[in-house]
């Protein structure tokens, strides 16, 4: 049998959206740029490389695909990145058809939010893979290559190298990400990256050549690139650097990042407008004190919610269409929803749109249960008890008040006081949907799906 010697990456699929499901939310594109840093290492080593993105997709073509071109069979493993657990039922069946029709093909799955909390648990559920990576691949990278992987963990900083988008299969439809810096570290209770200590930005010199050597990659057509960071959190300083790099480089980029709205300053939203920031997405969660506090946002509300308006009218002021993320968390009622209700009623005007959801746990028994311990405290309880087991993913009856069907239409409301069509469609299409995908086919597709199921108001009208 004919093997070849590409290295090839798959970044798993879902077999259904992770929120609601409707054709405007599996348009939805996801560039795994954690599998894409890997690839490029491989790449400026000299080794073939691919990544194929299972998206929307059913297995079976990803695995077709993969088998027509000749990819594989390949000397070299197959690395299979799950990047959350609503991946892990594509990646179960792809497993199946690769070991079906390649029976010595090795197996290497990674994705650390996946991977890292419980191997052996994983294992039961991939039984077709060879080796699990918890945490990140690039220190290790090199090891995976060879019959006998070293897998301790190592530090692995910022890459300081562009990732390198042509070898994404169909790059032109992804809107391309620069990572800036990785962890946070800020203790939220909910979060992944609570214990994660947040790294140095890189430079604002390397930043700007990575845009412009990704615009190259583009063939110098538009862009609109997501500077990846769990928070960004650049000083007045370093954003006057980095407008005075995107002039010197005459780049006419706009991008788009996140941050915690008692992160970043305030005077800092100029010089990165300047920069061509235009799209901040915020995680402000709540603006209930109680629940400030229970999600461990801070230890002072109200100097949180203040430095929240700060940021909110700074962003408004230069143009910076702001994204506010909003969690109802455990113990949620009608007084703390209403809380944050009135305190998004008067930052409307700074508020481009929103993102609503009731908080979920991730992750099996080992993980999932401490949460829903800490969570059962102030009053939730899981949907199904087993799902933890079972999938990964624990749904929450947030408190008596808030079942899990009454948060997610709760949720659906609040979205669309603030949101309407072209609100959702101006903020999906900045970075998520496909770099192609007009504002007529997105009418289609609004046409084609139903309304109860939408995050935003299609007749525009406002109603606060």
């Amino acid at each position: 049998m004919m093997r070849s010697n590409i290295a090839a990456f798959v970044s798993a699929g879902m077999l259904s959206p992770k929120k609601r499901d409707h054709v405007l939310a599996r348009r939805q594109l996801y560039l795994n740029y954690g599998a894409l840093s890997l690839a490029t290492m491989l790449d400026l080593e000299g080794i073939e490389t691919i990544l194929f993105h299972g998206e929307h997709s059913e297995p079976e073509e990803v695995a077709d695909q993969l088998f027509d071109m000749g990819v594989l069979p390949s000397r070299l493993p197959l690395m299979l990145s799950i990047p959350s657990f609503y991946a892990l039922p594509w990646a179960q069946v792809f497993c199946t058809l690769v070991r079906r029709r390649a029976p010595d093909a090795r197996i290497v799955v990674g994705g650390r939010w996946v991977v890292g909390p419980d191997v052996e648990w994983l294992s039961r559920k991939l039984p077709e893979a060879n080796l699990f990576v918890p945490g990140l691949g690039e220190p290790v990278l090199q090891s995976l290559l060879t019959t006998k992987p070293d897998l301790r963990r190592l530090p692995s900083p910022t890459p300081d190298f562009t990732l390198n988008h042509r070898l994404v299969k169909g790059h032109l439809d992804y809107q391309p990400s620069v990572e800036a810096s990785r962890g946070c570290g800020m203790g939220c209770a909910f979060c992944e990256e609570r214990d994660i200590r947040l790294e140095k930005l890189r430079s604002a010199d390397l930043i700007v050549a990575s845009l412009a050597d990704v615009q190259a990659q583009y063939d110098g057509s538009e862009i609109r690139p997501y500077l990846q960071a769990s928070m960004f959190v650049p000083n007045v300083q370093w954003g006057t650097k980095l407008a005075e790099a995107v002039d010197r480089a005459g780049l006419r980029i706009q991008w788009r990042t996140e941050s915690r709205v008692d992160a970043l300053m305030p005077e800092t939203v100029g010089p990165l407008a300047r920069a061509g920031l235009t799209v901040l997405d915020l995680g402000l969660e709540t603006a209930s004190p109680t629940q400030i506090l229970g999600m461990r946002k801070s230890k002072d509300p109200d100097r949180y919610l203040a430095r929240a308006s700060e940021l909110l009218s700074a962003c408004h002021s230069h143009g910076v269409k702001a994204k506010v993320n909003v969690l109802l968390y455990a113990g949620e009622t009608e007084v703390t929803l209403g809380e944050t209700r009135t305190w998004l009623d008067s930052h409307a005007d700074a508020i481009a749109g929103v993102s609503v959801g009731p908080v979920i746990a991730y992750g099996p028994p080992k993980t999932a249960n401490l949460l829903m311990k800490e969570w059962t405290r102030m009053g939730a309880s899981p949907v199904n008890p087993s799902s933890a087991d079972e999938t990964g993913i624990t749904e929450v009856n947030l408190s008596r008040e808030f079942d899990a069907r009454a948060a997610e239409a709760a949720s659906l409301e609040l979205s669309r006081r603030y949101m309407n069509v072209d609100d959702y469609f101006m903020l999906k299409s900045f970075s998520y949907y496909p770099r192609m995908y007009s504002r007529a086919d997105f009418n289609r597709d609004v046409a084609a799906s139903d309304a109860a199921r939408l995050p935003f108001r299609v007749d525009r009208t406002q109603p606060i």
